[in-house]
């Protein structure tokens, strides 16, 4: 069996954020994994936690998370993730997160947002002229965050080669599934969602709540 690529995942946490659109990704990530002739299980993704500074940073639903890093310090990465959440309207007018923000989906290969996370990319400017999607219960503000950007409603999530969007909350489990499956197969993006016992929505542009 050959090497398996690891890959690092980074999260980008800020106050208030949506509990789900952090560990439904992470979830799905942590569950892409094989078993060696050993036995031993070994991971496709390696996952960790960035924010301002290390520490606790609370969630919109109430239960605190833990940044293990801050964006400058943390280390390298493949993937950077940013939720959406109530926090997110505070966090799209303040310059110096979004300076962090920008210089981390600079650092990554691929950036994803799930839910209103891409309000916070658009307002970087790193989505403009890039087709886009987000939650559709806060659409009207999301859109006035990215003038520039081709939003596009009716889709569960958006792939747009380096950068992944998604709509809300749970789309962002199906959008990681869709990336598992463009990196490693789509038969490994089925063994994460079983390991989760999760039906996958393959269709992107299946949307029911456009």
């Amino acid at each position: 069996m050959s090497e398996i690529p690891l890959r690092r995942v980074a999260v980008a946490l800020f106050d208030g954020f949506t509990v789900l659109d952090v560990y439904g990704p992470v979830q799905a990530f942590a569950a892409c994994r094989v078993v060696q002739p050993d036995g031993t299980r070994r991971p496709f993704f390696e996952i960790f936690t960035m924010a301002r500074e290390p520490g606790r940073v609370k969630t919109g639903e109430g239960p605190a998370t833990w940044a293990e890093w801050s964006f400058e310090q943390a280390p390298d990465y493949d993937i950077l993730l940013i939720p959406g959440g109530f926090g997110s309207r505070a966090a799209v007018a303040d310059p110096t997160f979004l300076e962090r923000l920008t210089a981390a989906s600079r650092r990554a290969r691929i950036t994803t947002t799930v839910c209103t996370g891409s309000a916070l990319l658009a307002r970087t400017g790193l989505l403009d002229g890039r087709p886009a999607t987000s939650n559709k219960i806060a659409w009207d503000w999301v859109v006035q965050q990215g003038p520039r950007v081709l939003w596009k409603r009716k889709a569960r999530w958006v792939d747009d080669g380096d950068v992944l969007t998604s709509s809300g909350v749970s789309a962002g489990i199906d959008m990681a599934l869709s990336l598992i499956a463009r990196l490693h197969g789509r038969n490994m993006a089925l063994t994460a969602a079983r390991n989760m016992e999760y039906v996958w929505h393959e269709a992107a542009d299946d949307d029911p709540f456009a």
